[in-house]
């Protein structure tokens, strides 16, 4: 889920496909460490982005001015 940071900007990273409420093992130090300076972070379901269910795969994701994606290459 995201947490609320000092700008309208979140940081979009894949979720452990085990353990949807962790992030995915590869990307979790960066994850740590932009939890660590308050950053606004949210998980997103990669598996259902990249099955062609984009919208399924944001839905818990809190709206925000922008987003940047940190994670495995999507299709566009």
């Amino acid at each position: 889920m995201a947490r609320v940071g000092q700008t309208g900007l979140v940081l979009l990273f894949p979720s452990d496909p085990l353990n949807p409420r962790r992030a995915d093992p590869h990307f979790a130090d960066e994850y740590a460490a932009a939890r660590e300076l308050e950053r606004a972070t949210a998980l997103i379901d990669h598996d259902l982005a990249a099955g062609g269910d984009p919208a399924g795969a944001v839905a818990r994701v809190r709206a925000a001015e922008d987003a940047v994606y940190r994670g495995w290459m999507l299709r566009s």
